[in-house]
């Protein structure tokens, strides 16, 4: 098979700085249990940033490792044990679940009892870096979609064959396997959402636009969204918020007041997915007794939350984390992509499309919030 094009991570010569670079890879053929995935595009995620930038050894992590986990494409070849595709079928991709433990018998498959090292280690198999025949971890998050091809764990194969118009399509369907799923997740799976709720979103990159556009759908009575980018909160009134607070204006002083001037009783949903602790630490005196915090965005990983037991028992409130929405795949996604035929869920004004090998360029660009999800494109 000839060599392809990947996005490499390397050892972080300083922890939590990036070090990627552009290489060929020779990519072997699929397992029994994998499929090889030619990638029309991947998203980018602000996981495969932080997971690509740990030190080695850090939650399983190693390296050299292709990352993304965001991936749309093509089969290619098909594993003996893989009856869910065939050649030539259109895939969207997203975590990877044993299938037998009891949380996934249980439909719960992003709680995996082998979540962490089925998605964030991965595997060390048959991927070479071209120049030196040094084997490559692979399968990150099933999948490692920063690559023209990719071998795949059958159970990140979402078949989309019949709910796509055209192969174009895989540019605007790629990122669903993660973003938009999880704050899609939040608010119907976590959150339980009803049309009485009061809801709190922070952070509007994908996860959070799915949560907006999903508490719109769910038509919860107040949706606030909240974010330091004028056009995002322009996008997220646009996907269904009510109201919106920027953390960038000069009179913001601080979430709970900002919140409790818009609705004084509180939120009776808050959902976090920015990962700052202040932000976390604000949303949880911002809900009203009663009231949910879920935790969706990263937090430092040496941040504990605040809580006093006395507070909690008083006041009924809780505190959820949720981990890819709590979703399983094979109904979210398809789900998501019939609201947006019923333009429900906008995701293309989200979306920014960017050559794969501009992935400096798009990375720049999510950082600096001009794209909510910015997705890098390995063919037309």
């Amino acid at each position: 098979m000839p060599a392809v094009k990947a996005i490499v991570a390397e050892l972080p010569t300083t922890p939590l700085v990036r070090n990627w670079s552009l290489q060929d890879v020779d990519v072997g053929s699929p397992g029994d249990d994998e499929v090889l995935v030619e990638l029309y595009a991947s998203g980018i995620c602000q996981s495969d940033i932080l997971l690509g930038s740990l030190p080695s050894g850090a939650v399983g992590v190693e390296y050299p490792k292709i990352v993304g986990h965001e991936g749309a494409g093509v089969v290619q070849e098909v594993g003996k044990n893989v009856q869910s595709v065939a050649v030539g079928d259109p895939v969207v991709l997203s975590f990877s679940s044993c299938e037998s433990c009891a949380q996934c018998e249980e439909s719960h498959p992003a709680y995996c009892e082998d979540f962490k090292p089925r998605n964030y280690r991965g595997k060390l198999e048959s991927t070479k870096m071209s120049s030196s025949g040094e084997k490559v971890w692979t399968e990150f998050f099933g999948q490692s979609s920063f690559s023209q091809l990719s071998v795949v764990n059958k159970t990140s194969i979402v078949n989309v064959k019949g709910l796509i118009h055209d192969l174009s399509e895989l540019k605007l369907f790629a990122p669903l396997g993660c973003g938009f799923q999880t704050g899609m997740g939040a608010v119907q799976n976590v959150a339980q959402v009803t049309p009485k709720d009061v809801v709190l979103i922070s952070g509007l990159g994908a996860v959070g636009m799915g949560a907006v556009m999903t508490a719109a759908i769910e038509q919860c009575k107040t949706i606030i969204a909240v974010d330091r980018v004028k056009s995002r909160l322009d996008s997220a009134r646009k996907a269904g918020a009510t109201h919106v607070i920027n953390t960038s204006d000069p009179s913001f002083t601080n979430l709970d007041e900002a919140v409790r001037a818009l609705v004084p009783g509180g939120v009776s949903i808050a959902i976090d997915a920015t990962g700052a602790a202040e932000i976390i630490e604000q949303s949880m005196k911002a809900t009203r007794k009663r009231g949910k915090m879920i935790l969706v965005g990263v937090p430092p990983l040496d941040y504990f939350v605040h809580i006093r037991g006395t507070d909690i028992l008083n006041s009924g409130r809780s505190v959820a984390g949720c981990l890819v929405g709590d979703c399983d795949s094979q109904v979210a996604i398809p789900q998501i992509i019939k609201w947006y035929r019923e333009g429900k869920f906008p995701i293309d004004q989200c979306v920014q499309s960017f050559d794969a090998v501009e992935y400096e360029k798009a990375l720049e660009s999510f950082k600096n919030g001009e794209t909510i999800k910015p997705v890098l494109v390995w063919k037309e």
